[in-house]
């Protein structure tokens, strides 16, 4: 009897540091992360410089609506100059890849696209599809100390001083902000509200009051600013879809 008591004791004793973090829904899991943000559409070097054609630069692009081809423009900024290289089909030609390699970073790529859709039309007027996107850094900003510290640093500074089910199923608290060029925390604000002001104040206070970070950083050595977004709740919630949350193209 002794032992099957002190075995319950044990059980009991290491399941207490859970509690704090336990929810009224069984099926809820309490998730709290920080995720760098990118812009709607954003690629990798690597993506870039392996790009062959339009679809390539953007998935979202849909050649199948395109007849025929009067016009595409790649045009961006080379040694601070504004150059274009033109082509007249969904391949890039060698000299558009020519000119994206060489784009300068944290520029904007534009790219215009006169065509003629594809449709039965009698009358088949000249349409225009522009898009425009950035090269993302390759090296993001960092927390000082790694993934684990900034998670420990989190939790002592803004999920200990929380109370206990205080978020619920399908609830998502959102804070964003971003790191500057100088690896400082700046333009911290509520994206979305816990409709609670004390818990909405602990965690901008909590982003607030980080330490420096290591900033974002081009391969040339350039540093710049990166935003992020600050989660605390169910990671289920619609809210996900406004944060562009996701892997970088």
């Amino acid at each position: 009897m002794k032992n099957i008591l002190f075995r319950l004791t044990l059980i009991f004793m290491f399941a207490l540091p859970q509690i704090g973090f336990s929810q009224n829904n069984a099926d809820f899991e309490l998730s709290y992360e920080i995720n760098v943000t990118h812009p709607p559409l954003s690629v990798s070097k690597a993506r870039l410089t392996s790009a062959v054609t339009l679809s390539d630069l953007n998935r979202n692009y849909k050649p199948s609506w395109v007849k025929t081809y009067e016009s595409v423009e790649v045009i961006t900024f080379h040694k601070g100059k504004l150059k274009k290289a033109v082509g007249k089909s969904e391949i890039l030609t060698t000299e558009q890849k020519t000119l994206l390699d060489q784009a300068d970073v944290n520029t904007n790529i534009d790219i215009k696209i006169l065509y003629f859709p594809e449709n039965n039309l009698v009358q088949n007027d000249l349409k225009q599809n522009n898009f425009s996107f950035k090269v993302a850094p390759e090296n993001e900003a960092s927390f000082m100390g790694g993934p684990v510290a900034l998670k420990k640093y989190l939790k002592e500074n803004a999920m200990l001083n929380l109370p206990e089910g205080c978020f619920q199923k399908n609830a998502l608290t959102a804070v964003t902000f971003s790191v500057s060029s100088k690896g400082e925390i700046i333009n911290t604000k509520i994206f979305e509200s816990s409709n609670d002001e004390d818990i909405d104040a602990v965690l901008v206070k909590t982003i607030a009051n980080m330490p420096n970070w290591k900033p974002a950083e081009y391969a040339n050595g350039l540093k710049v600013q990166q935003d992020f977004v600050f989660t605390v709740g169910d990671m289920r919630s619609c809210v996900v879809n406004l944060l562009n949350i996701r892997p970088i193209d």
